[in-house]
């Protein structure tokens, strides 16, 4: 990962787990979704809400997509998926990977999984990596 995006990425983590621990498991997505905004904010974090992104064709919108939160800190953006059931599916993933490219800054993608025991996390790129 670039390291610019190391630093904000562990804070949105760890506040994650906070949310994870305080709540627990079995809420829906929603109540996720606002407990992780609310603490983000309450750490001093630029977060949007369900911000809602261009999808452009030959230069033009032809829709949107909406990530869960958007944190911007600086020059590096992170796009929120959270998640409420189940493991990551390769669904969850291409999703992500929809918001990144729609989005027009530099960005990396995280997935956050509270439906287990322990907060769930993986980061994704723009472009899936291929392990050699």
């Amino acid at each position: 990962m670039n390291d610019k995006f190391l630093p904000i990425v562990g804070k949105i983590i760890r506040h994650a787990r906070r949310v994870q621990r305080e709540l627990g498991p079995g809420h829906a997505e929603l109540v996720y979704h606002r407990a992780l905004l609310l603490e983000l904010r309450s750490a001093g974090e630029e977060v949007f809400y369900q911000p809602r992104l261009k999808v452009r064709y030959d230069g033009q919108a032809v829709g949107e997509v909406v990530p869960d939160l958007l944190v911007r800190k600086g020059n590096a953006s992170v796009l929120i998926e959270c998640k409420a059931t189940g493991r990551f599916e390769q669904a969850d993933f291409d999703q992500l990977r929809r918001y990144l490219r729609a989005y027009q800054g530099d960005a990396v993608g995280l997935l956050l999984g509270f439906s287990g025991e322990r907060l769930e996390f993986r980061r994704v790129w723009r472009e899936e990596r291929v392990k050699s």
